[in-house]
């Protein structure tokens, strides 16, 4: 209808596409996590009785049967669609909008992420088959006849696997291609901010710090005790007046965002911190103030999260004494950690702490903090990033969704 109507060249034509492509992804991404919830239950399922799995098959002919589950081709095939989608809708925004238009710089970032999302689906399904392959090649080498003793170069085939996983070159111009538009989102959309902005935060939480109170003074807000949006304990004319000045406190926050932006961001002293218990923020993550430049932080955080796996597989190769290595992989994960660590900054500010944007934000940066620390890989032990705060951001998960641990080991939700 929007073809015959506006044409396609039209911006309003562009919506429906970018939809579209949502809904691909969509698609893909609850069949793989279909797929995550039947690899986890496929342990209990064996141990159940014959009698109830033959309960189960017999269905009344009135109940509908389940969804079809999508094979690892068809998931290709929807991320493809999708990515046609959302390309299509970006060149015409582009041209009708132009770069720094919100909705361009969605349609970029979102085009950015389902390339991501195409090759790291290309990897892992073909990640499997070249672990087999260099274990043979590595059982003729060594010329092992026990089973056993490839147990201990299992590591050593994952490395070699992961590497050539990552020496196609049309691999590398799509991935190269994905960083390139989420990139260039996130900086259009820090250097041309649109809608309701924050002031960007300025120090690094390490640790669970708002044990200590810091946590204002992390994030650039110390001082400010204005009560929440919707606080009905006050009366009418105080939420009146409350409102006022919160949005003076709004103009001074993008008053202070514009002045960072301009004096070029992350220009904090290290030493100034509290205590030595705050890092300054650098590169783009100190010029996140927005909703639109969370969301490409996000992103970004994400794709950097993903390409610091493969690097880290890179690394279980005992030979591999390349220090560069070590440091190319701190490098990427002190980003994605900056990124994430400032899009939460972002959405925890405007939105509710129940927002589903906002616990992404906490879920993905606790996970990116469980992970092993690039300078402990190798070891007997491998130390977390930053466990502490992981456990922390969990915390203010359940507590957002009212989550209670029982002593028995049982979550109810009150």
């Amino acid at each position: 209808i929007y073809e015959e109507i506006v044409g396609k060249d039209h911006s309003s034509y562009a919506a429906p596409l970018s939809n579209l492509g949502m809904l691909e992804r969509s698609r893909v991404l609850e069949s793989e996590a279909e797929e995550g919830e039947e690899d986890n239950d496929a342990s209990s399922a064996q141990n159940q009785d014959e009698d109830n799995v033959e309960l189960e098959t017999l269905r009344d002919s009135n109940t509908p049967e389940q969804k079809t589950k999508l094979s690892a081709l068809e998931r290709m095939q929807l991320n493809e669609s999708a990515i046609e989608y959302f390309d299509e809708a970006y060149r015409i925004r582009l041209s009708e909008l132009g770069s720094n238009h919100p909705h361009t710089i969605q349609s970029r970032t979102q085009l950015g992420s389902a390339i991501a999302a195409a090759v790291i689906a290309e990897r892992k399904g073909r990640i499997g088959g070249l672990i087999e392959g260099e274990l043979r090649k590595l059982k003729q080498s060594k010329e092992m006849k026990d089973p056993k003793e490839m147990e201990a170069y299992i590591p050593e085939a994952i490395a070699r696997a992961a590497k050539s996983t990552s020496s196609s070159k049309l691999t590398q111009r799509r991935w190269d291609a994905a960083e390139e538009h989420l990139r260039g989102a996130l900086h259009t959309s820090c250097e041309s901010p649109r809608g309701e902005s924050v002031a960007a935060l300025v120090y690094l939480p390490l640790g669970n710090n708002n044990k200590d109170g810091n946590a204002d003074q992390a994030s650039g807000r110390s001082g400010l005790t204005l009560p929440p949006k919707k606080d009905r304990s006050l009366s009418k004319k105080q939420r009146k007046m409350a409102e006022k000045e919160r949005k003076r406190e709004k103009r001074r926050a993008n008053a202070i965002a514009m002045q960072q932006s301009a004096a070029g961001g992350g220009g904090v002293d290290i030493g100034d911190t509290t205590d030595g218990k705050f890092v300054a923020i650098q590169g783009s993550a100190s010029k996140v103030t927005t909703l639109s430049a969370a969301t490409a932080a996000q992103n970004l955080a994400v794709f950097l999260k993903h390409y610091s796996d493969w690097v880290r597989l890179g690394l279980l190769d005992a030979n591999n004494k390349d220090p560069s290595e070590k440091a190319k992989l701190n490098r990427v994960i002190q980003e994605a950690r900056h990124l994430y660590e400032a899009a939460l900054h972002v959405r925890s500010q405007i939105l509710d702490s129940h927002h589903p944007e906002v616990v992404a934000s906490k879920f993905s940066l606790a996970e990116l903090l469980d992970s092993p620390d690039a300078t402990s890989i190798g070891f007997e032990k491998e130390d977390a990033i930053d466990s502490d705060r992981a456990n922390a951001l969990r915390e203010e998960i359940l507590t957002a969704y009212n989550v209670e641990e029982k002593e028995e080991g049982r979550v109810d939700t009150i």
